[in-house]
């Protein structure tokens, strides 16, 4: 597809151009198609309230589970350390053991 040729502007080279009365104002202004998110908004307007709650309770709970992977995995970090402090392992090097490289050599 044509990134510059636009399929919603219409022509100027057509023959009825003067008639646009019942024609859709997004086509003939050569708007661009709506994103997901206003598809997405536009969907909900359309269905009702009902669905729109729905949707926003199964998104809260998509949260709620993306929360506890986030803590179950930073309780596990933690126990790692936990684990390696006790067992005299040694630590991660610190932050002032890397030195940048030189790219000029």
């Amino acid at each position: 597809m044509d990134p510059l040729h636009n399929p919603a502007t219409p022509d100027p080279s057509d023959a009825d151009t003067s008639n646009h009365d019942d024609a859709d104002p997004s086509t003939t202004r050569g708007l661009p198609p709506p994103t997901s998110v206003e598809s997405l908004v536009n969907a909900l307007l359309e269905a009702g309230p009902e669905v729109a709650d729905h949707v926003v309770r199964a998104a809260q709970e998509l949260l709620l589970a993306a929360q506890a992977v986030v803590d179950a995995a930073e309780r596990a970090v933690d126990e790692q350390k936990d684990l390696r402090s006790r067992s005299g392992e040694p630590a991660p090097p610190a932050a002032t053991n890397v030195h940048p490289i030189d790219r000029n050599e």
